[in-house]
C-alpha cells in the first residue's frame, strides 16, 4: 500500500471539474456568481476555509507520521473522520471558497470531489483492512468515512 492510495483517481476525477470552475469564474464571473444579497454569508466561508486548513494540515501530518511508522491513525483528525484530507476539502475549503468568492460553481467541485471518494475510497479501504485487519474494522465502525461526527452506519468494509 502507498501513501497516496486512491487519491491519484480522486484528484483526476475531480480535477476537470476544479480546472472548469477557475476558468467559469475568471471569464464568465456573471454567470457562476450568487447574488450579492447573500454577502452576509463571506464571513461563513472564512470561517470553513479556516477550519477546513487546519483540518488538513493537522490530517496530512498525522498520515506523514503514521505511514511512516507503518501505522494505522485512529486520533486527532483522523478519530473526527477516516478520510480528512478529503473531507476537509469537501465540506469545509470548498465550501468556503465558494462563500468568499460569492460563487456556486465551488460548491459544484465539492460535489464532484464527493463523488470521487465515494466511488474510489472503497478499493484503499480494502487495502487497510488486509493491512490492518481488526483493527481497522474496529476504527471503521466508530469514524465515518467522510462526515465529521456522523455515525458510520453499518457498511462494512471486507
Amino acid at each position: 500500500m502507498d501513501l497516496v492510495g486512491q487519491g491519484g483517481q480522486i484528484i483526476l476525477f475531480t480535477l476537470p471539474s476544479l480546472v472548469a470552475a477557475i476558468y467559469l469564474n475568471r471569464q464568465f464571473p456573471w454567470v457562476v456568481a450568487l447574488p450579492e444579497s447573500l454577502a452576509f454569508i463571506r464571513p461563513a466561508g472564512y470561517v470553513l476555509l479556516f477550519l477546513g486548513l487546519i483540518l488538513w494540515a493537522t490530517a496530512l501530518v498525522q498520515l506523514l507520521s503514521g505511514f511512516s511508522r507503518g501505522r494505522l491513525v485512529t486520533t486527532g483528525a483522523y478519530g473526527l473522520v477516516r478520510n480528512p484530507l478529503y473531507s476537509s476539502a469537501t465540506f469545509f475549503i470548498l465550501p468556503g471558497v465558494a462563500f468568499i468568492t460569492l460563487t456556486w460553481v465551488y460548491l459544484l467541485v465539492s460535489a464532484f470531489l464527493y463523488a470521487g471518494v465515494m466511488i474510489f475510497i472503497g478499493r484503499e479501504e480494502k487495502q487497510l483492512a488486509t493491512a490492518f485487519g481488526q483493527e481497522y474494522e474496529e476504527y471503521s465502525a466508530r469514524v465515518h468515512r467522510l462526515i465529521p461526527f456522523k455515525p458510520p452506519g453499518k457498511t462494512r468494509v471486507s
